[in-house]
């Protein structure tokens, strides 16, 4: 149980996760887009496509960027479900050539428009990119969903695999509980079934510790940008690391105190293993630049810090929001805390804001020892 400093803590973090997520308006927009991509690829070509979401997005942990210079990612699956026997440089070409039919999406793509896996679209606010792929054998959800994919190297194309659906169902599965009780909540606010509930429209103290721990992350590397922690790796940690936490700051605070003990080490070579498939190592740039290996080690010993030893230390909500400032960018922690502002107001209107004294600040939930804050009367008394 988070005692009154922790309580204090878990709100303005959840604050913060509300101000650095993608609002409604620009999920709906992603979503739009990549329908109408999809739409387009598959009405044009002789093969059954399926497009969806992979990555961040999928897993409903996308950040806005930290600038306004900057855009977001959205990561599509694009399979070519009858397209087994395809040579690799084809299952590539295939769709990058039907996208350049599109008036609208050949202006789009950019100039280096053919990634090494994906096809990389320039929105107004986000890149979109492409994977094309085929199944490896066959291709039925949820039991077979290993993929084949194209990479790009030196002008020559090679097979590369994955598993976007089984990784998507594994993070799900670490979640499960509090995934299922949110997205019925979901489902009732907005009169639909749970089923039809998209992971990347709820929000559970996993994925909003990833949040949290990307958005420190790219605080911290703004100026280090090749040895940054890459997500896959924060993420598969992460999950590993969850135990049902039922607030972030727990969540925040178990995964940081855990996420290392799912680093392998394999024939001397560090391995961070893809749950879905256990032979491809989500860390295997760390034998070849080593920089990262302890760039990542060096992170997590801050990350503790700036969370969750700083903040227990802290007398006072300016001195914590200052610190929090400093890790997670001035700009959303300071909007966090002026919504914390409001909130209390109002709950100070209604009586039912509390003092925990000098270390626990003021809280909108009665605990053993709290006081009630009374409202200004005005009145001299």
């Amino acid at each position: 149980m988070l005692n009154d400093k922790e309580m204090l803590l878990n709100t303005i973090l959840v604050k913060v996760v509300e101000e650095i997520s993608i609002t409604k308006t620009m999920m709906d927009k992603a979503v739009n887009s990549y329908n109408a991509v999809g739409e387009w690829i598959g009405d044009g070509l002789d093969y059954d496509v399926i497009i969806t979401p992979q990555g961040s997005m999928n897993l409903g942990t996308t950040n806005k960027p930290i600038t306004d210079k900057d855009d977001y990612d959205i990561d599509l699956v694009c399979l070519l479900k009858d397209g087994q026997v395809l040579k690799a440089e084809r299952i590539k070409n295939i769709v990058g050539n039907r996208l350049k039919e599109h008036e609208v999406y050949k202006v789009k793509i950019l100039d280096e428009g053919e990634g090494k896996r994906c096809w990389k679209m320039q929105y107004n606010e986000f890149h979109m990119d492409i994977l094309p792929c085929v199944p490896i054998s066959f291709y039925k959800e949820p039991n077979v969903t290993d993929i084949r994919l194209t990479h790009k190297q030196n002008g020559f194309y090679y097979d590369k695999y994955s598993n976007p659906y089984g990784y998507r169902k594994w993070f799900e599965g670490r979640m499960e509980t509090i995934l299922n009780q949110e997205k019925r909540k979901y489902a009732l606010d907005n009169r639909t079934t749970i089923e039809k509930v998209p992971t990347y429209r709820v929000k559970t103290p996993l994925q909003m510790a990833i949040q949290l721990l990307k958005r420190h992350r790219d605080i911290c590397f703004q100026d280090n940008e090749d040895n940054a922690p890459i997500s896959i790796i924060i993420t598969t940690l992460a999950a590993h690391a969850y135990r049902g936490e039922s607030n972030v700051y727990e969540a925040i605070k178990n995964i940081l105190t855990h996420m290392t003990d799912y680093i392998e080490i394999r024939n001397g070579v560090f391995w961070i293993s893809n749950p879905v498939m256990p032979k491809e190592n989500f860390a295997d740039k760390w034998q070849e630049f080593p920089e990262r290996k302890d760039a990542f080690m060096g992170w997590i010993q801050k990350a503790r810090r700036d969370f969750i030893d700083n903040p227990l230390n802290a007398v006072g909500l300016d001195r914590i929001g200052n610190m929090l400032g400093e890790s997670l960018g001035k700009a959303p922690v300071n909007r966090a805390m002026a919504n914390m502002g409001k909130e209390a107001y109002k709950s100070r209107i209604s009586g039912k804001l509390y003092s925990n004294g000098l270390t626990g600040g003021l809280t909108t939930t009665a605990s053993v020892g709290a006081k009630v804050v009374k409202g200004h009367t005005f009145f001299g008394k």
